[in-house]
């Protein structure tokens, strides 16, 4: 078993109490939101990444379902004005994921890259696994923090492989619909 795999099991393990603490129930949400994102690892110093980031941030479009029970499915759609995974270009990364647990949740995801600035458009699947808390602020409005980490490998440019994860810090405000 992966490093990778055992790590996602192993969130899914500990979100596993969390069944326990009260969940909405036959619910559509969307939200809008900014993350901020960094590498594990600091890229390689050197005049081809002189352009290329190695943090920065990302917007935010957000859409959850949670059916009765514990469950919470999530599609995203982030925009990268700057680039991301080695592209200088405009990024929109989609992504899924299986949430589990109530206002304080854990699960995980798979998305992909689409950028001009990538050798192959869309990038290799990238998985994810994330943590987080949501808090009611007023009736059906309520702010979803939560941070996340990617296992990915920046190897969609030309000639260039780096392998860095990436973790990222959001934080998404939801109306219910």
């Amino acid at each position: 078993m992966s490093p990778r795999t055992r790590l996602v099991l192993a969130l899914l393990a500990l979100a596993l109490p969390l069944a326990t603490l009260p969940a909405r129930a036959g619910e559509h949400s969307i939200g809008v939101g900014i993350h901020y994102w960094r590498t594990v690892d600091g890229l390689p110093s050197g005049s081809t990444f002189d352009d290329i980031e190695d943090d920065g941030n990302s917007y935010v479009l957000s859409y959850q379902y949670q059916p009765r029970g514990i469950f919470t499915f999530q599609v995203d759609a982030e925009l990268y004005q700057d680039g991301y995974g080695g592209s200088t270009e405009r990024t929109i990364l989609p992504e899924v994921f299986v949430l589990v647990g109530g206002n304080f949740y854990a699960g995980a995801g798979a998305g992909v890259a689409y950028s001009d600035g990538l050798e192959d458009s869309p990038s290799d699947p990238f998985y994810m696994g994330r943590l987080g808390y949501r808090l009611t602020l007023l009736g059906s409005i309520e702010l979803d923090v939560h941070a996340t980490y990617r296992f990915d490998e920046w190897d969609e440019l030309e000639n260039i492989d780096v392998d860095t994860d990436t973790y990222t810090f959001g934080a998404v405000l939801r109306v219910g619909l």
